[in-house]
């Protein structure tokens, strides 16, 4: 019976793999632990190349995360910063809220109906309303209870504020006009909401509401039953830096 042949060295399995992987890039690359138990396992050249690639991977997914982490932050904070003068647009281009929309001009609307010729009859009261936001220490209070106007007319009035504190206060103010439905025909021709307001401890300043009522507001079928309107106003503090 022939010899059983000897297991071929771990020096001789190693110039084999060796050569066959330097013949064909494709070929299938085997362990020379499995050939032959003396060999250490060692990572083929295939293997490195995946760990490399998927180290690469791992690294370009992290800054597409950390990019995209730092743009949603800075959009977050934009929006932060354009939410007030938006909304303020969204209010005067809807009407939402009361705030009076923004179409043609007031000057527009006097020159167009004072060429037209229109006359109204109808007459409305203006109520007038104060408020002021928690933490301002102002007194601010409409100068007059209300004013009888027709359409087509413009009116003015004025709100009284007073800083009682001992420190200079920085306030602006917002408004809305009710029933909201009938806000459209409200304009205001001076104003001093949106623009702040810096009284020193103690001051008190007037400050005027000069509005005209739309005469089309007679005309309106919708606007049948309503005769009041009322104008709010509302102080809130301004942080200063």
């Amino acid at each position: 019976m022939p010899p059983f042949p000897k297991c071929p060295s771990a020096a001789v399995l190693r110039r084999v793999v060796s050569s066959a992987t330097a013949s064909s890039s494709s070929r299938f690359q085997i362990p020379l632990h499995r050939l032959h138990p003396e060999l250490p396992a060692f990572p083929t050249s295939g293997s490195r190349r995946f760990y490399i690639s998927s180290t690469a991977a791992r690294e370009r997914s992290s800054r597409r995360t950390l990019l995209y982490l730092v743009g949603l932050a800075g959009a977050m904070v934009g929006a932060s910063y354009a939410a007030v003068p938006l909304y303020r647009r969204f209010c005067q281009a809807t009407g939402y809220g009361g705030t009076v929309q923004r179409r043609e001009s007031v000057e527009e609307k006097i020159s167009r109906h004072d060429q037209d010729g229109t006359t109204t009859s109808r007459e409305l009261v203006v109520q007038f309303n104060a408020d002021v936001a928690d933490g301002v220490p102002w007194k601010f209070i409409p100068a007059q209870r209300e004013v009888r106007v027709k359409p087509g007319e413009s009116a003015l009035a004025f709100y009284t504020a007073e800083n009682r504190s001992s420190t200079p206060i920085t306030g602006m103010s917002t408004y809305n006009v009710t029933p909201m439905k009938a806000a459209v025909y409200f304009n205001k021709i001076q104003c001093f909401c949106f623009e702040e307001q810096r009284l020193l401890p103690g001051e008190q300043i007037d400050m005027p509401v000069f509005f005209y009522i739309d005469p089309e507001f007679e005309t309106d079928p919708k606007m049948d039953g309503i005769n009041n309107f009322i104008l709010s106003y509302t102080f809130f503090k301004v942080k200063e830096d």
